[in-house]
């Protein structure tokens, strides 16, 4: 049904299509937003007869947000995107994502949305989600770790390019099975905290800290990441951190990381290495 100009669905709109395994929505809702009433609609329990779709599609629609049944029905569901689909879906709260709380999703993008905030427990419907993507939004909060309450089977989580992002020694505790771990250009702050913000994820593989101006990190910031193997810190300020000038010394924040294969360093002003 992509491409098309569908203005409302409802409860009725997929009766009798109980066997569809996949169904893209992709730029299917009507444009018009001359007013709020002009907005496409999709009805709590539009999807409730499709017991057996797998993978749903809604990227690029203009749609108003998450009602509290909007997915509804939706019991073998494993990918979701709705990459641009709000218009007015800023902040996901503990309630956006109860119509998923009976769905076994393992896919989630929410790329291109605007959210600008995630409270607490927003997730915590999706106990079975793998991959989370957040990236290019704009979220600007302290992550206190609560907001992936329930997320005991994370793989991935993508945050990257959003607008600021404060850590804490909690902003991943909730989430000790992450492997991969993306906060490209987000403004990254309290890096430097102790304990790390990064010590509960003993199982991480991929770190992307690249592009935030880091210039200010302690030497155990990576410390207990045995399983590390690609380590992303290019563009950002970490000139002064290898320096025998520097004070205390050099911060040798790479030892202990012996699976590591792939470093980034590029362009953070390095003239010395320490040895």
């Amino acid at each position: 049904l992509e491409y098309n100009n569908i203005q409302r669905l409802s409860p009725r709109s997929f009766y009798g299509l109980s066997n569809l395994r996949y169904l893209s929505l992709k730029r299917a809702f009507t444009k018009q937003t001359v007013s709020l009433a002009s907005h496409p609609n999709v009805d709590d329990f539009s999807f409730q007869w499709l017991k057996y779709l797998e993978y749903l599609n809604m990227d690029d629609n203009n749609l108003m947000g998450i009602k509290c049944n909007t997915f509804t029905g939706l019991v073998s569901l494993k990918y979701l995107s709705l990459s641009k689909t709000f218009t007015s879906l800023q902040t996901l709260t503990n309630e956006t994502f109860v119509s998923l709380a009976h769905s076994p999703l393992l896919t989630l993008n929410l790329t291109k949305n605007h959210i600008s905030k995630i409270a607490s427990g927003t997730f915590s419907w999706l106990g079975q989600l793998r991959i989370l993507d957040l990236g290019l939004n704009e979220i600007e909060q302290e992550l206190t770790g609560r907001e992936w309450k329930g997320l005991r089977n994370i793989f991935e989580i993508y945050l990257s390019y959003n607008r600021y992002l404060q850590l804490t020694s909690n902003s991943f505790a909730l989430v000790p099975s992450l492997q991969r771990l993306m906060l490209r250009r987000v403004a990254l702050k309290n890096v430097d905290i102790s304990p790390s913000p990064f010590r509960p994820l003993r199982n991480l593989t991929i770190l992307d800290l690249s592009n935030n101006n880091i210039a200010n990190i302690n030497e155990d910031l990576l410390e207990g990441l045995e399983n590390l193997e690609i380590l992303d810190f290019q563009h950002n300020n970490l000139a002064r951190l290898w320096k025998r000038a520097n004070p205390g010394g050099p911060v040798n924040f790479l030892k202990g990381l012996s699976r590591l294969h792939i470093l980034n360093l590029e362009s953070n002003g390095l003239d010395e290495i320490p040895v």
